[in-house]
């Protein structure tokens, strides 16, 4: 069963994306403190009474876990010898946006009952620019921990959780044509409509149930290949995904897309993203000698693939177990995705 982590608001603030996540997921959840009863609109708690959508109480284990590798985490960034970056975004009143205070105040408290268990007189330890960080950690510590996807519906949103989905393995230098490893991206922009807003919350959920084997099929063919692609560390193995697991994915992710002509309006259809690290030997296959590795190329019909931020160490790919941080396209933004998530990145990262 595929299920993801909606991040980093309680609220779902774009119902037509939360329709088109659940077209990909079985359940989506979103974290939610026990005290707090949120504010949805009407077609969100139909989801959220018929499962599709659910609360998902951090319990005290989870929270003193996260907080203690969250310490870790910014202790080794703020070493002055360390090549690893603490993003400049986190500090940086250009960036509010990504602030848990500005956009969603609901989930602050989660941060401070942290704080307060991390010392005896109830003042707070952690820095004030870390806690939007930290709330982003939580999610993909949440999502590591209970082998869920994590998935957001702006580029902003993205930029981060796939920051920490990759275990902050970056430095400073974004952009670098020569480097062994990178966090890409593989878009599929073929798939999922481009709108559903005149389609209702009932009418997606009797789809859910009269095409589940397909989209299960669907789901099995992309998570063999997003593993592949990650444990990817030779030419000859990148030759053997391209000819092998992405004819086997093309071919079950046609057979879905066949399924929801439904609900297809027009041929135009709406991206969904996953960021993957990738060793440089995969990048190299599908382009040319000397192009550019963050220049998007297609690997096959439908499928979208470059790089958007150089990582810092390949050996710091978990390949055993890394979360997916994917992009819901809610905001129709391009249809060259990898450079415009680079450009998000480069500015979380640096400015």
């Amino acid at each position: 069963m595929a299920q993801a982590l909606h991040y980093p608001t309680i609220e779902f603030h774009d119902v037509d994306a939360l329709k088109r996540s659940l077209l990909i997921w079985d359940r989506v959840f979103r974290i939610v403190p026990q005290s707090y009863k949120p504010t949805d609109q009407a077609e969100v708690r139909v989801a959220v009474s018929s499962g599709a959508v659910q609360n998902l109480l951090v319990d005290e284990q989870e929270k003193a876990e996260a907080a203690r590798r969250f310490l870790d985490f910014y202790a080794v960034r703020d070493k002055p010898t360390t090549r690893l970056v603490w993003p400049a975004g986190f500090s940086s009143e250009t960036f509010t946006r990504i602030n848990p205070e500005k956009i969603d105040a609901k989930l602050v408290p989660l941060f401070e009952q942290l704080a307060h268990r991390l010392t005896s007189d109830g003042f707070l330890e952690v820095p004030h620019e870390m806690a939007g960080g930290y709330m982003f950690y939580l999610a993909a510590s949440v999502a590591n921990r209970r082998a869920l996807d994590l998935s957001t519906d702006t580029s902003d949103y993205w930029a981060v959780g796939s920051f920490f989905a990759a275990n902050g393995n970056f430095t400073e230098q974004v952009y670098a044509e020569s480097a062994d490893a990178y966090l890409a991206n593989l878009a599929i922009d073929d798939l999922l409509p481009n709108s559903l807003e005149g389609v209702s919350i009932d009418e997606v959920l009797r789809f859910r149930e009269d095409f589940a084997e397909l989209r299960h099929d669907f789901q099995a063919e992309l998570n063999k290949l997003k593993g592949e692609i990650t444990r990817c560390n030779n030419k000859k193995h990148a030759r053997y995904i391209v000819e092998d697991f992405i004819k086997r994915f093309e071919k079950s992710k046609d057979e879905y897309r066949k399924s929801l002509d439904f609900f297809r309006k027009s041929d135009i259809c709406s991206l969904v993203s996953v960021g993957l690290p990738v060793a440089a030997s995969f990048l190299a296959l599908p382009i040319s000698a000397g192009a550019d590795p963050y220049a998007p190329v297609r690997l096959g019909m439908g499928l979208l693939f470059g790089a958007v931020s150089a990582l810092a160490a390949r050996e710091m790919i978990n390949k055993q177990r890394t979360v997916a941080s994917y992009l819901v396209d809610a905001e129709r933004l391009t249809r060259t995705p990898s450079w415009l998530l680079h450009r998000k990145f480069e500015e979380f990262i640096n400015d």
